[in-house]
C-alpha cells in the first residue's frame, strides 16, 4: 500500500471512525429522548384512562352528598367498591375521591386503601391537576409532589353530577421511584454503549444494536404489564352480558393480528396502538351507558342536559336554530294501578319506540317517567307536524294490533320553535312547549272523562 492509499485509508477511518462516534451520540441521545417520552407518555396516558374510568362510573349525585356520617351506608359503600376494584387490579400505588372545599383546601371523601387510607376530611395536597380538575378539566401532573404517603406522579378527574357540575374529584398516584429509575438505568445503558462504540469500533455496533433491543424489549415487557393491567380492569368492567354482546365481534377481529412478524419498534408500535384502541372501546361503552336511559334505549337526563348546554352556547353566539317536542304518556298511574308497573315499563318503551321510529334516536330524550323530548335543530316546523301527526298513526296501530294489550297507548305533544325575538334561554322555549304539550294533555282528558287527570 503507498502513502497516498495509506494516507486515504487513515483519512477514511478517521471520517469513518468520527462518523461512527457523532452517529452513535446521537442515536444514544435521540435514543434516550424517545425512549423517555415513550415511558412518560404510557404512564400519563395510562394515568388519565384509569381516573378517566373510574369518574365515569361513579355517580356524581351520590359522591356530591357524601358526609362523614354517610361511612358505612349504601351509597358511601358502592363508590367505595368501585374505587377498591380498582386499587385491586390495576397497578397503580392509590386511588382515591377528592371533595373541593375552596381554592385552598381539598379533602379526601373516599380511600380505599387498605393499610392507610386518607380520612374522610383530611386534607389533599393541592397540584396544578387537582386545580385544573376542580373546573372540569382532567390532567396529569408534570412532576411529582411528594406528601405523608410518599412521592407521586398525580392524575385528577373530575366527576360531574346530573346538572353538569363538578360534584367531586377522581385521582390516581403512581410511584415516581420507579420512572425515576427506569431513567437512570436507560441513561446509564446509553451512555456505556456510546463508550464502548467508541473504543471498539465496528465491534460495538453490534453490541449497540443488540442493547437498543434489549431496551425495547424491556418497554415492550413494561408495556405487556400495563397490558395485563387494563386486562384486568377489562374484566372488572365488562362483566356484564350486554357488553360482551356489543363488544365480542370487535374484540375478535382485534385478536386476529399476528404480533410475531416485524421488528421490535413494529411491535412496540402495535402493543401500544392495541392498548389504546381498547381503552377508547372501554370508555366510549361505558360513556354510552352513562348517557342511554336502561329502559328505553334513547338518552337520558345527563346526556340530555349536555345537549341542553350545548345549545345554550348556540343560542349565545346567534348560531342555534332548533325545534322542541314533548311528549307525555297519558294515564300511566291508571295503567299502573290497573295492570301492574311491568305493563307500565311496556307502555313507557312502546312510548319510546314509537318516538323513535319517527325521530332521530340521537335527538330524543326521557327526562321523567312518562315524559320524553325530541331536539331537532335545523328543521321546519312542518315537517314537525307532519312527523307528530306520524307519532300519532303509529301509536293508534299499536294500541289496535298490540296481542297482550292491557291498556291504551295515548300520547299528549307540544311543540315549540326557538324564536331569538322572543326567547333568551331554553328554558323559554322548553316552557312554550311544556305549555302546548298540557293544553293537548287537557283536550284528551276532555274526550275521555273517566280518566283521572293528573299532571
Amino acid at each position: 500500500m503507498n502513502t497516498k492509499t495509506f494516507s486515504f485509508t487513515r483519512q477514511f477511518l478517521l471520517i469513518f471512525a468520527l462518523m461512527l462516534f457523532l452517529t452513535n451520540v446521537v442515536l444514544g441521545v435521540v435514543l434516550m429522548k424517545q425512549s423517555t417520552d415513550i415511558i412518560q407518555q404510557l404512564v400519563r396516558k395510562n394515568m388519565l384512562n384509569i381516573s378517566n374510568t373510574a369518574a365515569d362510573i361513579v355517580d356524581g349525585d351520590v359522591l356530591g352528598t357524601l358526609t362523614k356520617e354517610d361511612i358505612g351506608s349504601d351509597e358511601y359503600n358502592e363508590i367505595y367498591n368501585v374505587l377498591s376494584a380498582f386499587q385491586n387490579n390495576v397497578d397503580v400505588e392509590y386511588i382515591y375521591a377528592v371533595r373541593r372545599i375552596n381554592d385552598e383546601l381539598f379533602v379526601f371523601t373516599v380511600d380505599p386503601d387498605p393499610e392507610d387510607p386518607g380520612e374522610f376530611g383530611e386534607e389533599v395536597l393541592i397540584t396544578e391537576a387537582l386545580i385544573s380538575a376542580s373546573k372540569g378539566v382532567a390532567m396529569v401532573d408534570n412532576a411529582p409532589a411528594e406528601d405523608e404517603w410518599g412521592n407521586f406522579y398525580s392524575a385528577y378527574c373530575p366527576v360531574f353530577d346530573s346538572k353538569g357540575n363538578v360534584s367531586g374529584i377522581i385521582g390516581v398516584d403512581f410511584n415516581s421511584d420507579w420512572y425515576d429509575m427506569q431513567i437512570r438505568e436507560h441513561t446509564l445503558s446509553i451512555v456505556t454503549i456510546t463508550a464502548l462504540s467508541i473504543a471498539f469500533g465496528g465491534l460495538i455496533v453490534l453490541i449497540f444494536v443488540h442493547n437498543i433491543s434489549k431496551r425495547f424489549d424491556a418497554i415492550g415487557n413494561e408495556l405487556t404489564v400495563l397490558s395485563n393491567d387494563v386486562d384486568a380492569l377489562t374484566k372488572e368492567i365488562t362483566s356484564r352480558k350486554d357488553y360482551k354482546d356489543n363488544i365480542a365481534k370487535d374484540d375478535k377481529k382485534g385478536d386476529d393480528s399476528d404480533e410475531s412478524e416485524g421488528d421490535e419498534i413494529e411491535l412496540l408500535e402495535g402493543k401500544l396502538h392495541h392498548m389504546h384502541t381498547e381503552m377508547d372501546r372501554y370508555l366510549d361503552f361505558i360513556r354510552n351507558k352513562v348517557n342511554t336511559d336502561a329502559l328505553t334505549l334513547v338518552g337520558n337526563t345527563t346526556a340530555y342536559t349536555e345537549r341542553v348546554n350545548s345549545i345554550g352556547e348556540k343560542i349565545a353566539d346567534k348560531t342555534a336554530d332548533f325545534s322542541l317536542v314533548l311528549f307525555d304518556i297519558n294515564d300511566l298511574k291508571g295503567i299502573n294501578d290497573n295492570y301492574g308497573h311491568h305493563y307500565g315499563d311496556v307502555i313507557i318503551k312502546a312510548a319510546a319506540d314509537v318516538i323513535s321510529s319517527v325521530f332521530d334516536a340521537d335527538n330524543i330524550y326521557r327526562i321523567g317517567g312518562d315524559e320524553f323530548i325530541a331536539v331537532e335543530e335545523n328543521i321546519e316546523q312542518k315537517k314537525i307536524d307532519k312527523m307528530i301527526a306520524l307519532i300519532h298513526e303509529k301509536v293508534m296501530l299499536y294500541d289496535k294490533n298490540e296481542m297482550e294489550h292491557k291498556g291504551t297507548l295515548a300520547l299528549s305533544t307540544g311543540t315549540a320553535t326557538y324564536d331569538p325575538e322572543i326567547d333568551k334561554t331554553f328554558r323559554d322555549v322548553f316552557s312554550r312547549a311544556d305549555d302546548n304539550m298540557y293544553s293537548d294533555k287537557n283536550e284528551y282528558y276532555k274526550h275521555n272523562k273517566k280518566l283521572k287527570k293528573t299532571r
